[in-house]
């Protein structure tokens, strides 16, 4: 039990790294190739993006002109550029909001709409809603741009359909190819924005729920809750999908439902470390654990904060005396204006320090 890493119920960055690294033949969800090195952080297509960009350029070619798919290969083209680069500017703003917030993204899975690593959230509620909604919020922004550049261009209300592109073919967007690309550019984002706010995984809907309800019941209980909301959202969006002829919701529903039950394996796993037992005790089992790390943590900050500020003394204290020895051996003018600087700074803190304590200021 004291071995078992964990970070607000989820699994620490180390462990991420070590889960999501290698593809496994008996683990589609890490079925997916690298594209990109951006700093430190490996950019992966998922084989389900791959598999979306090959069938619908597959169906922009071979339906072309035909009512059960309205895209042409251009259009199409364009689309897809679109979709990538809402996911992956998604992508991005979450890392980077991540890490300024105490988190971490060891590695960036790309997906249709958006990611499917899981995210290394702080234990601060506040800062992991801030990184889970930062990404959905973006590509929001973008959509509401590209539908004000529509607004203003045709001065006309665009009403974009993320299911039927129906749009795109109106008399005020047809007639340029710029309103053509923005109109899809902004059905991409309306759908990474969208899909985002879905509480199932791998979309941020659960993380937000999950934070959101934290405080409330505590870590453990929060991502059992989660993991409960985010199984009634897929089979909700899985039926709906079905009776629609909805390949997109369906498709959506598939990728949850592999998603969740990765997540069923890891509670299962937590649930067995603490030694197993009703549910209300292994979230208080866990929760304890997490106090308990979380105070180790913490202690190690303190300790090497205090380490540091004690080698900055130190180093400072060297400095003082290799100047107070240079003065002795060569006088006061043969210090440059570095040296000077750093003894009138030692000058005034001694002063400073020394104020309070010393009876003589007050008649000086």
């Amino acid at each position: 039990m004291a071995g078992m890493k964990m970070n607000g119920g989820r699994s620490t960055g180390g462990d991420l790294r070590n889960f999501a690294s290698t593809p496994r033949f008996g683990d589609p969800l890490t079925w997916s190739v690298p594209v990109l090195r951006l700093g430190g952080t490996v950019f992966r297509a998922h084989a389900v993006l791959l598999g979306t960009v090959v069938t619908i350029l597959f169906r922009a070619g071979w339906f072309a002109g035909d009512s059960s798919f309205l895209l042409g290969p251009l259009p199409a083209a364009v689309f897809l550029a679109s979709l990538c680069g809402c996911v992956f500017i998604h992508e991005c703003v979450t890392m980077l909001v991540a890490r300024q917030l105490g988190g971490d993204m060891p590695e960036v899975i790309l997906q249709p709409l958006g990611g499917m690593e899981a995210i290394a959230m702080p234990a601060d509620w506040r800062s992991a809603f801030l990184i889970a909604v930062s990404g959905p919020l973006v590509t929001l922004f973008l959509a509401v741009a590209a539908m004000a550049g529509l607004l203003l261009e045709t001065n006309v209300t665009p009403s974009p359909d993320p299911f039927g592109f129906t749009g795109i073919y109106s008399p005020e967007v047809a007639t340029s190819a710029w309103l053509e690309s923005l109109y899809l550019f902004g059905v991409a984002a309306i759908l990474v924005s969208g899909a985002n706010l879905l509480p199932a995984p791998p979309f941020r809907g659960a993380a937000m729920f999950e934070a959101v309800i934290q405080p409330r019941v505590g870590n453990a209980r929060a991502r059992r809750y989660a993991h409960r909301v985010g199984v009634t959202t897929t089979v909700v969006l899985g039926i709906v999908g079905i009776l629609a002829l909805n390949a997109v919701l369906v498709l959506v529903a598939l990728l949850s439902a592999a998603c969740l039950h990765r997540e069923h394996q890891r509670l299962e796993a937590a649930a067995d470390a603490v030694g197993g037992g009703p549910p209300d005790v292994i979230d208080l089992r866990l929760d304890a654990l997490l106090d308990q790390q979380s105070a180790e943590a913490d202690a190690e900050a303190s300790r090497q904060h205090e380490e540091r500020r004690i080698a900055e003394v130190d180093a400072a204290e060297m400095k003082m005396d290799r100047i107070l020895a240079k003065i002795k051996t060569d006088g006061l003018a043969s210090l440059d204006e570095t040296e000077r600087a750093v003894l009138d700074a030692a000058t005034q803190r001694r002063r400073d320090g020394s104020a309070p304590s010393d009876p003589g200021n007050s008649d000086r």
